[in-house]
């Protein structure tokens, strides 16, 4: 059976890797503690306590995504996605994978898929800008946020909506939708009293657990995407993600293999290298999936552990003439994985015209596609890696479409939710960031918050080491 995405970690191995790499032996004995990896999951999942396992099964969802998005009048041309995390990260991927290359920038027509915005950050020249170039009367305006109260969303809004008022007056309620938890919080509070068209995150949805909930497929099905499609994928790598034997479960292989080299070989950065641009916002969005679930000061049995592997993300070829002399010989602590496609979606050859023949320096690139040059470079960025035994993997599309990107999303969440396990702590959980919220409260005079104000560092200027 062929599958939209193949997994190949031979790369991580003694096979390659010599003495730097699990041998088979090795890998074998992987197999009882991702057993158990496995069942701890799934035990909570049975629970009804991990939703995401769920989402490529919910077409309800997907469909009134759809119906919101037919819906619209032909006159709106724009989404702005407003959220910070995984609200924005999740469908940005989406975004940049699935549409046209460069569909932001292109000119649209009434009625045509609409383009999408991140703004994302709280930066004010980023906000002001988005508000200058978004026409109210074409625009409209989703923000995410689970818990309703995310300090910088929640600026965001308060921002747009008196913006929109201004502009729409009464039509403003049109040009705004929410996408929060169902029942609580303060976004759904104001989304009733205002009248907002609402979609739900699952409440046992965690936020960089929810790009197949409304949180991606809203935005999704508005820019025109293949929602179904990405849900077959996503449905079809969950399935395989349960299987109990490592060797046929892809996800509870990569994170064997990833915890195994940062625990046991002392490899605990991860980089995840796109050699195709649609993909880079991909890898982006594995940053915060990786590094907040797993980067833990403690245990599940409340132990200090302090650990985490860190994930980095690249493109290439263009890292290869900024990250690569680090990766290939700086120090052994990196395992590479490599993000391609099989199949391009177009290719433009390169002349082998007068030009291209007058210098040896361009001659050999004559008649070739672009996409053969990018293969190449990527060919002899592994071969460089494996000569020097750098650990390096691949993770290939068959294509840049709505299965295989559905089939990448659940397998590195579902690697995610293993490699918690191994490594002894919650993957669901991230009190790191929500110390540096309540702190950021603190600093804005929040009631409720001020005790924390003492806990806040100096401001800028103010320590014994300013020059």
């Amino acid at each position: 059976m062929s599958h939209p995405l193949t997994l190949d970690l031979t790369g991580l191995t003694s096979a390659v890797l010599g003495d730097h790499g699990p041998s088979d032996a090795e890998i074998r004995a992987f197999a009882p503690a991702a057993r158990d990896a496995l069942a701890t999951i799934l035990a909570r999942r049975d629970k009804g306590e991990l939703g995401f396992f769920g989402l490529p099964d919910d077409r309800a969802a997907a469909r009134a995504c759809l119906d919101y998005a037919r819906a619209l009048p032909p006159a709106v041309d724009t989404m702005v996605v407003l959220g910070i995390g995984g609200s924005s990260l999740g469908p940005r991927a989406l975004y940049s994978a699935l549409a046209r290359p460069m569909d932001a920038l292109r000119p649209r027509s009434p009625g045509m898929p609409r383009r999408l915005l991140f703004p994302d950050n709280a930066d004010p020249v980023t906000m002001r800008a988005v508000l200058e170039v978004c026409d109210p009367e074409r625009t409209v305006w989703n923000v995410v946020t689970k818990s309703g109260g995310t300090a910088e969303t929640a600026a965001q809004l308060l921002v747009v909506a008196e913006h929109l008022e201004r502009a729409l007056g009464a039509r403003a309620r049109d040009r705004i939708v929410a996408t929060t938890d169902p029942e609580g919080g303060a976004l759904r509070a104001t989304a009733r009293a205002r009248g907002w068209k609402t979609f739900d995150i699952p409440p046992n949805v965690g936020g960089r657990f929810s790009v197949l909930s409304p949180v991606g497929l809203l935005p999704a099905a508005v820019a025109g995407l293949d929602v179904m499609g990405l849900l077959d994928g996503a449905r079809a790598m969950r399935d395989r993600c349960l299987a109990d034997d490592p060797a046929t479960n892809p996800a509870l292989l990569l994170a064997s293999m990833l915890h195994h080299h940062h625990v046991v070989r002392g490899r605990p950065m991860v980089v995840l290298m796109a050699y195709v641009d649609a993909l880079f916002d991909t890898a982006d969005w594995f940053r915060q999936l990786w590094a907040e679930s797993l980067g833990k000061e403690k245990a599940t049995d409340g132990t200090v552990v302090e650990t985490g592997p860190t994930p980095i993300a690249a493109r290439g070829a263009t890292d290869q003439h900024s990250q690569l002399q680090l990766y290939v010989e700086g120090p052994r602590d990196k395992v590479v994985l490599m993000l391609t496609a099989r199949q391009r979606e177009t290719e433009v050859v390169i002349p082998d015209g007068e030009l291209t023949k007058s210098r040896d320096e361009y001659r050999y690139l004559g008649g070739r596609g672009m996409g053969v040059l990018l293969d190449a470079e990527l060919r002899g960025t592994i071969g460089s890696l494996a000569k020097r035994r750098r650990p390096v993997g691949t993770v290939e599309l068959a294509r840049v479409d709505a299965a295989s990107l559905g089939a990448l999303l659940v397998l590195l969440e579902c690697a995610t939710a293993y490699a918690g396990p191994l490594y002894g702590v919650d993957p669901f959980d991230q009190p790191g960031v929500e110390e540096a919220k309540r702190l950021a409260y603190a600093a804005l005079g929040r009631t409720g918050f001020e005790e924390l104000a003492k806990d806040l560092p100096p401001t800028v200027g103010k320590g014994p080491y300013v020059l």
